[in-house]
């Protein structure tokens, strides 16, 4: 970006922060045939209030009534065995910012079943989650009359990271992941573990462009499918890669590397490195009560202050989608 669209940007941001949107929640079930289910997070004209969601407390307007008007939407991808309230902060700041935000729960691969993490099956139907998390928009009347279509972003991290490249056009080959472990079988990136194991063999490509989506922002994400030659020809639009310094999760050469390689080259690519952040610094702070239990995903390198990160990334976030969704006069 140059100065004057920054400064552009921030003029926007600036005058709708002045004026933040209160948030309502809906939950959608049936989204698709899998069962996907997601909450709807949108800009609201009716009176929040204090909401539990296990250990989250939000302030939302439960069914709150939508406000006039059109607004960019972002589909938001959580990474394997999560949800999408993990990422509750980059999703309220998003709306307080006038966005709707729909957060699916991928089937088999969160929370409350993990039992297709690394699978074939899996690397297939995320990016098609997204695809049907935005027909389910559309075809609900109290979201589709305020949904700007020109203006739709899809949020990613880690595997959702991986899930928002192949729905943004990149070409996803598992025999590049095979491979890569295969050759180096004292990587410790998790994806490997499936393949050293024997349970994941299947040779498949993942093709799933949806020409709906028009930036992307990903986060920390997985990149060993995407080392084909020809992997990043089909991506077109505006990408913000956000890349964990210390991420001990996933070894850079082979993820974000590998993306930045792929789309620098493409135009229209933005990436930022969060000093001293780690791997799972994008997911929101958890109550240190259950820090122990949760273990890897509620800890963060020495001297880094999730909860201070967390007020900021949304903001940025935001003022990078203003940017590129807006019209270019």
């Amino acid at each position: 970006m140059n100065d004057l669209k920054i400064a552009l940007a921030f003029i926007i941001l600036t005058s709708i922060s002045a004026n933040a949107h209160d948030v309502g929640l809906r939950r959608l079930d049936n989204v698709s045939t899998n069962g996907l289910s997601m909450f709807v997070l949108y800009p609201t004209t009716s009176k929040p209030k204090s909401v539990d969601f296990g250990p989250f407390t939000l302030n939302v307007a439960i069914g709150g009534a939508m406000e006039d008007g059109r607004f960019p939407f972002a589909v938001l991808s959580h990474g394997s065995g999560s949800n999408g309230l993990s990422y509750k902060d980059i999703a309220l700041s998003l709306v307080h910012h006038g966005f709707i935000v729909a957060m699916p729960l991928h089937p088999h691969n969160n929370y409350l079943d993990n039992s297709l993490e690394g699978q074939v099956e899996n690397y297939v139907n995320r990016p098609k989650d997204i695809s049907a998390s935005i027909d389910k928009l559309f075809a609900t009347p109290t979201f589709s009359a305020h949904i700007d279509p020109q203006k739709i972003a899809v949020l990613g991290h880690s595997i959702g990271g991986y899930t928002a490249l192949v729905v943004s056009g990149a070409i996803a080959k598992t025999k590049a992941l095979i491979d890569l472990c295969k050759s180096l079988p004292t990587l410790a990136d998790p994806y490997c573990a499936p393949v050293l194991s024997g349970e994941l063999t299947q040779n498949i490509t993942v093709n799933s462009k949806d020409t709906r989506i028009r930036a992307q922002v990903l986060m920390a994400p997985v990149g060993a499918l995407f080392l084909s030659k020809h992997a990043f020809d089909n991506v077109d639009i505006p990408t913000l890669l956000l890349v964990a310094e210390k991420d001990q999760e996933l070894t850079a050469a082979y993820n974000a590397q590998v993306i930045k390689n792929g789309l620098e080259k493409m135009g229209q690519f933005t990436d930022k490195v969060i000093p001293n952040a780690g791997h799972y610094s994008f997911l929101t702070a958890y109550p240190d009560s259950l820090k122990a239990t949760l273990g890897v995903i509620a800890q963060d390198p020495q001297g880094f202050d999730r909860v201070e990160f967390q007020k900021s990334i949304g903001d940025q976030i935001a003022t990078y989608l203003i940017q590129v969704l807006s019209p270019h006069t």
